[in-house]
């Protein structure tokens, strides 16, 4: 089964970048919705990771990982 995640990068008035990563991302997320929850993310200001305020959206993408498990055998 893939597990969907929506990582969205940031750029920090310190110069640096943040990473906020979302698990369970609906697949179906387009480029539109991901550039408005971005926006909306900058607009509220509520994230300051070490007291930096997020400035501008440097990149966003939907990351599938499909993992397989085996059993083991002794």
């Amino acid at each position: 089964m893939a597990e969907i995640k929506a990582r969205m990068v940031f750029a920090r008035a310190d110069g640096k970048n943040a990473t906020i990563t979302v698990s369970d991302a609906d697949p179906a997320v387009t480029e539109t919705q991901m550039n408005a929850a971005m926006d909306s993310i900058l607009t509220r200001n509520v994230f300051a990771p070490d007291n930096s305020d997020l400035v501008k959206k440097v990149s966003g993408k939907l990351i599938s990982t499909t993992t397989n498990d085996f059993e083991m055998t002794v």
